[in-house]
């Protein structure tokens, strides 16, 4: 086997685990913390565990991506996999709120695994399978977000909350050692040179590639993460009735689509140019989406939420797909960290505009809020692409084409 296919192989697998022990602490992240203080508000501590990692990583990620294209990117998924095997164990020792909130900040600080093997991917594939190389990453992040909140259920009914938390710690700790026995990391002749973070983040927003991709997955978090806090909230009253399993096969189906479609739109992305799935992507999750508002069952609810995760898994795969083709190898570390930290913001800008929202005009109006944000992200992303294409045209003197069509 080709060492870039088995890399794949080993570090589709890793990122998977990788996102089911991210993903499992939610179904019984609240009443984890009330066994720690049953007169706690919960709500409140809920909303800073969820935040911690996403204030701390926004600053970290661009560090660990420049310190990636420097000295290898095996060594930083090595780093947060040990970093995330030592929270994950410091997770379920936890016995009062505040420890949470703190090894969750720490996460934000350590992490960076499925980032960075998404990049050893993409710079040690060859050029001409990278983009499909980093969809399937993707998708085994997306499979493993799908799963991980019923596993994590599972294993917390059988074993308890804290022995679920240190199960996942073992989990990372025999995935980073099986990155470091079985992926092989090609050295390039010459790594980053030494640059500044205002240096850094001057080439990335000079670059239009840089930022389509950053507006990308901004606005796709935005997307996805107003509705998910509301969504249980909102199925219920809905459907009153409806048990626990019902809710959470309804809250999975964006998932399933994503595993379902996520190659399919990078292959064509990769055929006719990424602004395409892109613009699609985003017309059609946000059509989908403020149609929800409308959904008289949860039947409608259910088909039409599947239909967002349809679209919106043409969105982080493209953008991932546009760093791995039409960014240079020596750069694609911090570029990847940059997009990490577009991500958080749209984590932290996603659930406080969607409560507000939700508070003043009730939720079905959140569903409307996001649908609207995704169509004008669309018109601005068309402004990006026309953009670049007039570049190409101008550097070029070459007829008009679709970006990273060749």
């Amino acid at each position: 086997m080709h060492f870039y296919k088995r890399n794949l192989l080993v570090l589709s697998i890793t990122i998977f685990l990788t996102a089911c022990s991210w993903n499992q602490i939610a179904p019984f992240l609240g009443l984890y913390i009330e066994s720690m203080d049953a007169t706690a508000n919960i709500a409140r501590w809920s909303g800073l565990v969820f935040a911690a990692h996403f204030v701390s990583a926004f600053f970290a990620q661009p560090l660990w991506g420049k310190l990636g294209d420097r000295v290898g990117r095996k060594a930083m998924v090595m780093r947060a996999g040990f970093g995330l095997t030592l929270i994950y164990y410091g997770l379920g020792t936890s016995t009062q709120p505040w420890h949470l909130v703190g090894w969750r900040f720490a996460n934000g600080i350590l992490s960076g695994f499925i980032p960075g093997s998404i990049t050893l991917i993409a710079t040690n594939t060859p050029e001409d399978k990278a983009a499909r190389a980093v969809a399937i990453a993707q998708s085994a992040s997306a499979a493993g977000s799908m799963v991980g909140p019923v596993l994590g259920g599972i294993l917390a009914g059988i074993f308890g909350y804290r022995r679920s938390l240190k199960a996942s710690a073992l989990i990372l700790f025999t995935s980073t050692l099986a990155v470091g026995l079985f992926v092989r990391e090609e050295k390039t002749e010459a790594l980053a040179e030494r640059s500044t973070i205002k240096e850094d983040l001057q080439i990335v927003f000079d670059s239009p590639v840089m930022r389509v991709v950053l507006v990308t997955i901004l606005l796709a978090n935005i997307l996805t993460l107003s509705v998910t806090p509301i969504l249980t909230l909102y199925l219920r009253d809905l459907s009153p009735t409806m048990s626990g399993a019902m809710s959470g096969a309804i809250f999975s189906l964006p998932g399933i689509a994503f595993v379902l479609t996520a190659y399919r739109w990078s292959s064509w992305g990769e055929r006719q140019g990424y602004d395409k799935p892109i613009l699609a992507g985003f017309i059609g999750a946000g059509t989908a989406m403020a149609l929800l508002a409308l959904a008289p069952s949860t039947w409608w609810f259910g088909a039409g939420y599947f239909a967002y995760g349809l679209f919106a898994a043409a969105l982080a795969p493209s953008a991932a797909c546009l760093i791995a083709t039409r960014i240079p190898e020596d750069f694609r570390g911090r570029a990847y960290g940059v997009q990490q930290s577009a991500g958080m913001l749209g984590g932290l800008i996603g659930p406080i505009a969607a409560g507000w929202v939700g508070d003043r005009f009730g939720l079905n109006y959140i569903f409307i809020f996001t649908g609207v944000v995704s169509l004008a992200g669309s018109l601005l992303l068309l402004q990006l692409f026309r953009q670049i294409r007039q570049s190409i045209d101008k550097q070029a003197q070459e007829p008009q084409q679709s970006i990273a069509s060749g």
